[in-house]
């Protein structure tokens, strides 16, 4: 079983309205710490709770019903905010039906023994899920040695790769796509040992179940950025034939990666979500909440924009 670019095309467009989604629900709903949890959601330098520049799980590991609680607010006699409604229940339930799909693909290419079937359908799902975040608002980390060697750095967090753990096998295909690199035969082919059938037990600390929000699941989506490719579905080989092409990650940038392949709708790191005159201000909550007019106005646009794209995608 292979996917075709239908699907990845509807797959990458509902990716794109969940991000809007959850901008709505963080600008209409979450809150600020409690007091007691301040230092767990604050840089050193922050005084003021950021939603999307938040230390410690973004957003929504805060939430209306508590720390940590995760997946999407159920219907409420009272009524729920704006975005929070049957359209994004529905959108939830395509997602879970399409991650099924990709995992049953998998499972499949790698049972056939048919490993770059499956290396493709694992670097596509985890490129379009949270490798434009990478790159555009983490940003590329280069260190530089003693002899002033350039290498690529690496988060502060456990970044270690081998292919015999599920954290191995996770942080090498982040990385593959953060730095447009291969992924060695032998993390494939231990996916099926650590996975085996992608079982609902395992599955959600690798491929998401719906909605993820695991470390690598979560800040794709609340972090943006909304993107979608410009004439049809890009798979990442073409992204990684990109990457070589400007030299990527010691030159270039993520717009000279992204632009010629994809229209960026909405990119966090710009206004109207930073502003140029005071960054953090510009994510804190507070400040989102008094722009909320604007951005709503921006997310509507941009989700007209995707229905018309998905509407002549249909015909």
């Amino acid at each position: 079983m292979k996917l075709n670019n239908s699907f990845w095309r509807h797959f990458e467009l509902d990716l794109q309205e969940i991000k809007l989604a959850y901008l709505n629900w963080a600008i209409g709903y979450a809150r600020g710490p409690k007091p007691e949890h301040r230092h767990l959601f604050l840089w050193d330098h922050q005084e003021d709770f950021c939603i999307i520049n938040s230390r410690y799980g973004r957003s929504f590991s805060i939430s209306p019903f508590g720390i940590g609680v995760r997946g999407v607010p159920r219907i409420k006699l009272k009524g729920i905010p704006r975005g929070m409604d049957e359209i994004d229940i529905a959108l939830k339930a395509r997602l879970t039906e399409n991650t099924r799909c990709i995992r049953a693909a998998i499972a499949s290419a790698l049972e056939t023994g048919n490993l770059d079937n499956a290396r493709q359908m694992v670097l596509n799902f985890f490129w379009l899920k949270l490798g434009a975040h990478e790159l555009l608002f983490d940003r590329m980390q280069l260190e530089y040695g003693e002899r002033g060697k350039v290498r690529k750095g690496r988060w502060g967090l456990d970044e270690s790769e081998g292919s015999h753990t599920l954290t191995g096998l996770r942080n090498r295909i982040v990385n593959t796509v953060r730095f447009g690199e291969t992924l060695e035969n032998e993390y494939i082919q231990n996916l099926n040992k650590k996975l085996p059938g992608f079982s609902k037990g395992t599955l959600s600390t690798f491929l998401s179940s719906a909605l993820s929000w695991n470390r690598y699941g979560l800040c794709a989506f609340d972090c943006g950025p909304v993107i979608w490719s410009k004439r049809g579905v890009v798979h990442f080989n073409q992204v990684k034939q990109r990457m070589n092409q400007i030299g990527w990650p010691y030159h270039g940038s993520p717009s000279q990666v992204l632009r010629p392949l994809y229209k960026i709708a909405l990119n966090y790191r710009r206004p109207p979500i930073r502003l140029r005159c005071d960054p953090d201000e510009g994510y804190s909550w507070k400040s989102l909440r008094r722009r909320a007019c604007q951005i709503y106005e921006i997310i509507d646009n941009i989700l007209n924009e995707i229905n018309r794209i998905r509407k002549e995608e249909i015909g």
